[in-house]
């Protein structure tokens, strides 16, 4: 429940509730397997369901054992892509604004930059649920630009910039997350798509043999 709570508070009351997390500090480690592991499964577990049902629905009437293990296969590596990239972004945005934290007047404090980052995801995954229905998934990355104004909301409170600093580290802040996302929602992809590619070319042949 506790995931639940944190999750909607974020959404619906932000303002309050970074003021909590602020006073809580939680390790980086707790936020990750606590918060941002469990938010990540959400558009994972959407996808893998899409996809085998899309794959098993193809299958019909040709040879149902190959299609059945390659839409698991299939599945089950978009699932993880998926993840993998959430929580990639995540740390390497954090890293970057933790990097930089002497530039807007204040002492690095990974905890902090990644809590900023992992709460500000909340809208991306949720929103991971539109996934199920591929003409609602361009609605995804929109509804994910709420993220922007939630670390808007908490960048102060997280990061603790100086007062003539504070529009340099939002400003970073912004960059790091979009720059790393727009990167990694490219690179990650590409990799896992042509593994898939190449292990569907393997079973094919393997079959036909």
């Amino acid at each position: 429940m506790e995931f639940f709570d944190r999750a909607k508070a974020i959404l619906f009351n932000p303002k309050e509730e970074w003021v909590v997390i602020e006073a809580e500090n939680p390790p980086h480690a707790k936020v990750f397997a606590g918060y941002l592991l469990i938010l990540a499964l959400i558009p994972a577990i959407v996808i893998f369901i899409r996809i085998y049902w899309a794959f098993s629905f193809a299958s019909y009437g040709f040879n149902a054992s190959f299609f059945e293990s390659t839409a698991l296969k299939w599945a089950i590596i978009s699932a993880l892509t998926q993840t993998v990239l959430i929580i990639v972004s995540a740390y390497s945005a954090a890293a970057i604004i933790n990097a930089f934290s002497e530039q807007y007047g204040r002492t690095k404090d990974f905890n902090q930059a990644f809590a900023l980052v992992a709460y500000s995801f909340t809208p991306l995954c949720v929103a991971g649920i539109l996934y199920i229905y591929s003409p609602l998934a361009f609605l995804v990355p929109l509804v994910g630009c709420y993220g922007f104004y939630l670390l808007y909301l908490g960048y102060e409170s997280q990061l603790k910039p100086a007062a003539d600093k504070k529009i340099a580290c939002l400003i970073i802040s912004l960059i790091a997350v979009v720059a790393v996302w727009a990167i990694l929602s490219k690179v990650v992809p590409a990799i896992t798509q042509q593994i898939m590619i190449e292990s569907t070319k393997n079973s094919i042949n393997s079959m036909m043999r």
